[in-house]
């Protein structure tokens, strides 16, 4: 997907790197008709509250706005955020599918990410596996930033989903 936006190979490389040597953690909170998801990584922290069918926006820096709207034809059990983000080589479109299903007697998280650089009309949808985490969560990276870009450094402890793999596709 960073390909898509127009991100460097070094760049790619860099953030594939992180991945691989550090988990992310996702604590989610599905409700009626609200959808909350902190986010702990180390190259990006993220904790955001929506609620379903209203449009969150939020300034970025240099007169940039990203909307997010997030909707649900089953509460509780799927949700569908759909952001559009300017980046510094375009404006991304993300549409973010997160559905429980259960595995025999595994609850997981199914995400199927699908980005569009609306300049290029490139897009790549990445299909990701998330199982239950329970206990500590240890601080984050230093290199891991705040929504804002800012550096954060927390721990958590609770009913977390960590990142298990990835299956990607090229559109």
């Amino acid at each position: 997907y960073l390909e898509t936006m127009g991100v460097t190979e070094l760049a790619i490389e860099a953030h594939e790197k992180g991945e691989a040597e550090h988990e992310t953690i996702h604590q989610i909170d599905f409700a009626d008709n609200r959808f909350r998801i902190k986010k702990v990584s180390r190259v990006t922290d993220l904790d955001l509250e929506l609620t379903l069918g209203e449009e969150f926006r939020q300034n970025m820096p240099g007169d940039r706005v990203k909307t997010v709207l997030a909707t649900s034809e089953c509460p509780g059990q799927e949700v569908r955020i759909e952001s559009r983000m300017p980046t510094m080589n375009g404006v991304a479109n993300v549409v973010d599918v997160k559905s429980l299903v259960r595995e025999g007697d595994l609850l997981i998280l199914v995400q199927t990410l699908t980005i569009t650089n609306e300049l290029t009309g490139k897009q790549h949808t990445t299909t990701r596996y998330f199982v239950p985490h329970q206990g500590e969560i240890g601080a984050p990276a230093a290199t891991a930033k705040d929504s804002e870009g800012k550096s954060r450094r927390s721990s958590g402890v609770g009913r977390m989903l960590g990142a298990d793999m990835d299956d990607d596709e090229e559109d």
